[in-house]
């Protein structure tokens, strides 16, 4: 089809749209087709309890195995230790467990971690 190409007037006195696909939800401002109000926000309530270094800090460090892995601890962890490691699991995008110690996240995430505390408290 070589030749002539229709082109579109975009000229301040061409007609309007008259089949507009959105025309039967003007009359809904605000209303979304098909999808639930979200509910109302709760408070969070914090599931587990980190007591504080003296100096006022997180009790977090780092760790470097004899294997070469490196691991960040969350010490002084005195409630709801699973909670907080599936919430840091999470927020890592890493593996870990609760120890004796505490909490161990793989890898090195003590700043993801701080601030994620930092946040909460």
């Amino acid at each position: 089809m070589a030749g002539k190409r229709s082109r579109i007037d975009f000229a301040a006195d061409a007609a309007p749209l008259t089949d507009s696909p959105f025309a039967a939800l003007a009359g809904r401002a605000g209303e979304s087709p098909g999808v639930a109000p979200a509910p109302p926000r709760e408070t969070v309530v914090l599931a587990w309890k980190i007591m504080r270094t003296r100096k006022g800090g997180w009790p977090l460090r780092v760790e470097k195995r004899p294997s070469g892995k490196v691991v960040t601890v969350v010490s002084n962890v005195t409630a709801g230790q699973e909670a907080l490691l599936s919430e840091l699991k999470k927020r890592c995008a890493a593996g870990g467990k609760v120890t004796d110690g505490g909490l161990e996240i793989q890898g090195d995430h003590a700043v993801k971690i701080a601030a994620f505390l930092d946040e909460s408290a």
